[in-house]
C-alpha cells in the first residue's frame, strides 16, 4: 500500500511539475546518477566558518561590485529545475556528525523497508525552508534591485530577501524558516551568507540539518556549453557545527521555464488531504480513499443576505 501511494503520488507530482516542459529540459530525481549533473566547484580553500568564507570572499571583491538597476544582470522570468541539480546522491556523501548520521541511516531503512520516509515537512503543510529552498522542484522567480534582491518561490510562496546595501545580520525575531541573508555583487555574481535557519532537513529522506547552519552560496547566470542549457548556478558550502564534521560543498542550478507562467499563491489551507496521523507519520490521502476532499475551486462570493 505504502508503495503504491509512493508511485501515485510520484506520478501526480511529475505530472503537475512537468507540464510544458521540452525533452531538453527533463528532470532528473535527485538520486540519480546522470553525468549531466551540475559540477561542484570547491571554495578557493577550506574556511573554518561561514563568517570567514564570506569575508575572505568580500576581501576579494574589493568590497563587492555598486550595480545600478541597469548594470544588474538579467535573471528575468521563471526558472525551474532542469537535468542538473545540487549533487548529492542517495546515500548521500555529506561529511555528517555521528548522530546526524544515524538519523539518516534511519531514514534510509525505513525508505529501503518500508518504501517511504515517515515524516515529512511537507505533507504536515511546513515550508520547504532553507537550505531545502535551493533543491525544492517548484518554478521560482528572482527580483534583483541594487538594495535588496527577492528569490521567490511558488511552494508555501517562500521568499528569500538578500540585502546588499552592507547591513550586517539582525535576527530581533529569533531563527525563522529562510533565516537571515546579506550579499553582494562580484560583477555578476551574487554572493549570499545566510544565518538564523531552523532544524529542518536537505530534502525529504536526506539528512537533517541543525539551527546552527550557515550557508555561503554564489549565484551567476552561466551560457551553456556540451549540451547544457543557459542556466543559473548555485555553488554553495554548508557549515553546520551540530549537523556536519566539517563543510559541506555542493551545486545546483535552475533553467528557464519553457512556457508561460504565473507564480501563483499557494493556499496551504486547501490541502486538506495531507494529514499528520496519530503514529506521527504525514501522509496524503488520495482520490479514492476514504477521507479524501476534493479541491476547493468555488470562486463565486456569497448572496449578500447571506453575508
Amino acid at each position: 500500500m505504502r508503495r503504491r501511494r509512493l508511485l501515485m503520488l510520484a506520478g501526480l507530482c511529475a505530472a503537475s511539475l512537468a507540464a510544458g516542459s521540452s525533452a531538453h529540459a527533463q528532470r532528473e530525481p535527485l538520486g540519480g546518477a546522470s553525468p549531466q549533473r551540475e559540477a561542484v566547484v570547491p571554495p578557493p580553500q577550506r574556511f573554518a566558518s561561514a563568517g570567514t568564507h564570506y569575508n575572505f570572499l568580500l576581501k576579494q571583491a574589493n568590497g563587492g561590485t555598486k550595480h545600478t538597476v541597469n548594470t544588474l544582470p538579467d535573471w528575468s522570468g521563471i526558472w525551474q529545475s532542469g537535468i542538473t541539480t545540487m549533487s548529492m546522491r542517495h546515500p548521500v556523501d555529506a561529511p555528517l556528525s555521528p548522530a546526524y548520521r544515524a538519523n539518516y541511516n534511519e531514514k534510509q531503512r525505513q525508505e529501503r523497508e518500508d518504501g517511504e520516509v515517515y515524516y515529512d515537512r511537507l505533507t504536515h503543510c511546513e515550508p520547504s525552508a532553507y537550505p531545502r529552498w535551493l533543491v525544492e522542484p517548484y518554478h521560482k522567480e528572482f527580483s534583483l534591485g541594487v538594495n535588496q534582491s527577492w528569490l521567490m518561490q511558488e511552494y508555501m510562496n517562500e521568499t528569500r530577501r538578500v540585502f546588499t546595501d552592507g547591513r550586517p545580520h539582525d535576527t530581533p525575531e529569533g531563527h525563522t524558516w529562510h533565516g537571515d541573508s546579506i550579499g553582494f555583487w562580484d560583477h555578476d555574481k551574487l554572493v549570499i551568507w545566510t544565518t538564523a535557519v531552523k532544524a529542518a532537513d536537505y530534502l525529504r529522506g536526506y539528512p537533517d540539518n541543525s539551527a546552527e547552519l550557515e550557508g555561503i552560496e554564489v549565484w551567476q547566470r552561466v551560457k551553456g556549453r556540451n549540451g547544457q542549457p543557459d542556466r543559473i548556478v548555485v555553488q554553495a558550502t554548508m557549515y553546520d557545527p551540530v549537523g556536519l564534521s566539517a563543510p559541506w560543498n555542493v551545486a545546483t542550478s535552475y533553467v528557464k521555464a519553457d512556457y508561460q507562467y504565473r507564480i501563483r499563491y499557494w493556499d496551504c489551507a486547501l490541502t486538506t488531504n495531507d494529514v499528520l496521523g496519530a503514529d506521527g507519520k504525514t501522509t496524503t490521502i488520495l482520490p479514492g480513499e476514504k477521507g479524501f476532499k476534493a479541491p476547493q475551486n468555488d470562486v463565486t462570493r456569497p448572496p449578500l443576505q447571506s453575508r
